[in-house]
C-alpha cells in the first residue's frame, strides 16, 4: 500500500523517473540527501511519525521505508 504511495510521491514530488523499482535504493534512484530530509520530514508531518535519520539513507529502500511507515501505525487515507 505504501510502496505505490511513495513511488507516486518520488515520481510527482521529487522528479524520480520511473518506473520505480521499490527494491531499489535511494541512492540507485538518484535521490539525494537534501530531498531525502524533505522526504523524511514530509512524511512524518503528513503521517505523525517519527522518522530517525539513521532509518531513513541513501541505502533505504522504498520497500523498507514502506514497511517502516506501517511498523510505526501511518494510515493511508483514501
Amino acid at each position: 500500500m505504501f510502496v505505490s504511495y511513495l513511488s507516486d510521491l518520488l515520481d510527482r514530488t521529487y522528479q524520480v523517473p520511473g518506473p520505480i523499482d521499490p527494491e531499489r535504493s535511494f541512492q540507485e534512484l538518484e535521490v539525494d540527501s537534501l530531498s531525502l530530509a524533505e522526504l523524511g520530514a514530509q512524511l512524518e508531518e503528513e503521517f505523525g511519525v517519527t522518522i530517525e535519520e539513521e532509518e531513513l539513507t541513501p541505502a533505504t529502500t522504498v520497500t523498507a521505508l514502506a514497511e517502516l511507515l506501517e511498523a510505526r501505525g501511518a494510515v493511508l487515507t483514501a
